[in-house]
């Protein structure tokens, strides 16, 4: 990296903060930092979801995947747009015609206090361990581009490079101070920005790697054989399949995604952002995973994990690596300060006020929502400290997302739709897979002549799909069936769902859009100029093409602000303001 590079993250930086602070002038209620008053558009929702999923672990994980195996990591990525459109048709609307803001409100509701307690908790800690994975995956991809001097004391001694672990702190803390003073606001905001930038920089990539390769057709001469295969490496079309089935599960009943569906305004709208959602995970995976596929034949022989950004350092201009790494810290963000959004609105609202100090006033709530934000965010980097030492970024996220995921989220989904299970049904489906989980991790042994140990050890991948899958809904299925009666919780749910009208406040839609819409126009425009500036510091071989990427970005801008035009209510809401 470059002086230049270092100054695009420090402006970069500076602006994410700037940003915040304007947001978080709108926190005034608990409300406002954790479900912004279901004022969120729904594009902007559907952005945040794909970015929230999109994290910086996708560049270390399904990158490293690419660069192993070639096209099967688009395959994977693709099945999560395969699960948003299912969820968009049967889930979404669901839970947002709940009168509800949190999901902790509908635990509540639908099975009592101890499944608020037993999710915020035991959730908590497993989407810790995801989040700690994802500001891991960004500490190797910036370590990976920074060389220090050598003896510098923030070096890692082996390397030369920055160390992981400078990386995993510093980063690590500006993320929650983001997070913090901007609330929800804040990550829907940052994450239709870095959308953005992250699609702008990786076009800009794709064209330059495959002029370094010779172009398409010698890509696919060099090509590994297998390597253009839908599947490939383990990853079968039966893990596939699972794949698909167990996204839809982890994108209808996760959280940070159930959050989305809440703020917006209507089941239509929750709709809408799902599908945006997986028409953007249908298309993109093809344009983001050509990075590594393709810097596999022009240098085979570096660490898979750092495949990615090594990809990007080879052809980008001086100004561009930072403008990269600023936009995957925004990736990492979004997705780390999403999920510590919704579990520190859990904390407050779910335990602190239910149980602690229900009478707490509107800015007692936003203190405490902050002071949870940070030591949640400190437990995060604790764990991305610890990533190293359990196989790497790759192998753990598999690991969970196999295993755990389905039981964490499928009595959730399940208490939706059917009214017969109860509160024991979530520890009896969690705690068998659970048991499970660990029978397969640590007591199958590696080597044996059994014909099934041996069938299970060649089809690891698959078989911790099936066993996340099936054990929990065998369990749930049973209690289903052996239940007495419909709960009084599924009952009151049901009576509590709202009816919305199919006519459509379109003016009160367009005010609703009207503020984030702007805040994004004036930051892509931000970002043009940006660029526009790197052409001082550019060779004239690239050029041309800076310049081209920062017109496209101004123009984004510009049509944005021609676009959303002041609503009715707004300009009432000023004259209104201006006679008093």
């Amino acid at each position: 990296m470059q002086t230049i590079d270092y100054i695009v993250l420090l402006i970069y930086g500076v602006g994410i903060l700037y940003i915040g602070s304007i947001l978080s002038k709108k926190n005034k209620t608990s409300a406002d930092m954790f479900a912004v008053k279901k004022q969120s558009p729904w594009w902007l929702s559907g952005l945040s979801s794909f970015m929230s999923a999109f994290s910086a672990g996708t560049f270390v994980v399904w990158g490293g995947i690419a660069y192993k195996f070639g096209f099967v990591a688009v395959s994977i990525l693709m099945c999560s747009g395969i699960s948003s459109f299912i969820v968009g048709r049967f889930i979404a609307t669901k839970w947002a015609s709940l009168g509800i803001t949190t999901v902790g409100e509908y635990l509540l509701l639908r099975f009592g206090k101890g499944s608020v307690q037993f999710y915020t908790w035991v959730g908590m800690i497993f989407k810790i361990v995801a989040m700690g994975v994802a500001l891991y995956s960004f500490a190797v991809l910036v370590t990976s581009v920074i060389k220090l001097e050598p003896g510098h004391f923030l070096a890692d001694a082996s390397t030369g490079n920055l160390s992981i672990s400078v990386a995993v702190v510093l980063s690590g803390a500006l993320m929650l101070v983001y997070a913090v003073s901007g609330g929800l606001w804040a990550v829907l905001i940052i994450d239709a920005i870095q959308f953005v930038v992250l699609t702008a920089t990786v076009l800009f990539v794709v064209p330059l790697c495959l002029s370094q390769v010779g172009g398409i057709q010698h890509f696919i001469n060099s090509a590994p054989e297998g390597f253009l295969a839908p599947t490939g490496g383990g990853f079968t079309l039966v893990f596939l399949i699972g794949w698909v089935i167990v996204h839809t599960f982890k994108l209808g009943g996760e959280w940070v995604f159930i959050q989305r569906f809440l703020a917006v305004s209507s089941p239509a709208n929750a709709r809408k952002a799902s599908y945006l959602f997986g028409g953007l995970y249908l298309v993109s995976p093809i344009i983001w995973m050509l990075p590594p596929m393709l810097y596999r034949i022009i240098n085979p022989a570096v660490s898979p994990e750092q495949a990615y950004i090594l990809a990007c350092a080879s052809v980008l201009p001086a100004g561009m690596i930072g403008l990269l790494l600023a936009a995957m810290f925004s990736s990492a963000a979004s997705y780390i300060d999403g999920e510590v959004n919704v579990y520190a609105g859990a904390v407050t609202n779910d335990i602190y006020k239910s149980f602690i100090n229900p009478n707490a006033s509107e800015k007692k709530l936003v203190q405490v929502g902050r002071i949870c934000s940070f030591l949640i965010g400190g437990v995060i980097i604790s764990i991305a400290l610890t990533v190293p030492f359990f196989g790497g970024a790759e192998q753990v996220i598999l690991t969970v997302t196999g295993l755990l995921v389905v039981a964490m989220v499928l009595p959730v989904l399940w208490g939706l739709y059917f009214g017969r299970i109860r509160q024991n049904a979530i520890w009896w489906s969690t705690g068998a897979t659970f048991f499970a989980a660990i029978a397969c991790k640590f007591l199958v042994p590696t080597e044996s002549e059994n014909t099934l140990i041996i069938y299970y050890n060649n089809h690891r991948q698959e078989m911790e799909v099936a066993i996340g899958l099936l054990v929990p809904m065998i369990c749930l299925l049973v209690m289903e069936i052996f239940g007495k009666n419909v709960t009084a919780g599924f009952l009151q749910l049901k009576n509590s769902t709202t009816k919305y009208s199919p006519i459509r406040n379109i003016d009160a839609d367009r005010s609703i859009a009207y503020f984030p819409a702007r805040l994004l126009a004036f930051s892509i425009g931000a970002l043009a100029i940006l660029m526009f500036g790197l052409l001082v510091f550019s060779d004239t071989s690239v050029r041309n093409l800076i310049a081209l990427f920062a017109g496209l970005l101004l123009l984004i801008s510009i049509s944005i602000l021609g676009a959303v035009k002041r609503p009715l209510i707004i300009k009432e809401q000023k004259l209104a303001t201006e006679k008093a």
